[in-house]
């Protein structure tokens, strides 16, 4: 799978847990760059949410996941 298809927040977590496994700093630290690029991604949409909550903007786009107890009530049915 393309990395760039991927969920943003998975591919945090995944770059957390190479950089865990990084056996040396050297080895660490290019992950620790793109983990960095990733958390600053996943802050600016988190921060532009928040801004077209705030302002009631029509222009925040839907999202994609939906949310646990809606999985939950398809389970049950």
């Amino acid at each position: 799978m393309d990395l760039r298809a991927r969920r943003l927040d998975d591919r945090i977590r995944q770059l957390c847990v190479e950089a865990v496994a990084a056996k040396s700093s050297h080895k660490a630290r290019p992950i620790l760059a793109e983990l960095q690029i990733a958390i600053h991604q996943y802050t600016q949409r988190i921060r532009h949410r928040a801004a077209a909550i705030f302002t009631s903007s029509s222009a925040l786009p839907p999202e994609r996941r939906k949310a646990r107890r809606d999985r939950r009530q398809r389970a049950d049915s």
